[in-house]
């Protein structure tokens, strides 16, 4: 009968690793990555490159719809985004916070954008993220 207890104390601590794996892998997989966050936190304004000014005198978007740019869009390589997207003059610009990085952005007419983190820049593409005005 001494072996019984041995067991039961067995069972109750694989039991107990298997709870708090179980919670670890739990927390883990619920935890938001925020250095893939983009959180738009303002708009400063609209421009054009080549002063284009009749061609784009329309284009600006809003804080919600960078964001919302930016939750729809891919990283892309800039060889990907000149070779298979519309690079158009148009763009708005403003800040935006990734982590706890403040970086400027650029969103084009044709769907693209930029993000300059410091020295590091990364590239966006999106086929539809953007409603035509």
């Amino acid at each position: 009968m001494s072996g019984l207890p041995r067991q039961t104390m067995a069972i109750e601590n694989m039991n107990r690793l298997l709870i708090v794996t179980w919670i670890i892998l739990s927390i883990g997989c619920t935890q938001r990555n925020d250095s893939i966050e983009i959180v738009v936190t303002e708009v400063s304004g609209s421009k054009t490159d080549n002063h284009k000014n009749e061609f784009c005198s329309d284009f600006t978007i809003s804080q919600e719809a960078a964001e919302e740019f930016f939750r729809k869009s891919e990283l892309t390589s800039l060889k990907q985004l000149h070779d298979e997207h519309n690079y158009l003059p148009c763009y708005s610009y403003g800040t935006a916070s990734v982590g706890s990085k403040s970086c400027s952005w650029e969103i084009r007419a044709g769907n693209t954008a930029e993000l300059k983190c410091g020295d590091i820049v990364k590239y966006y593409a999106c086929d539809d993220c953007l409603k035509p005005q």
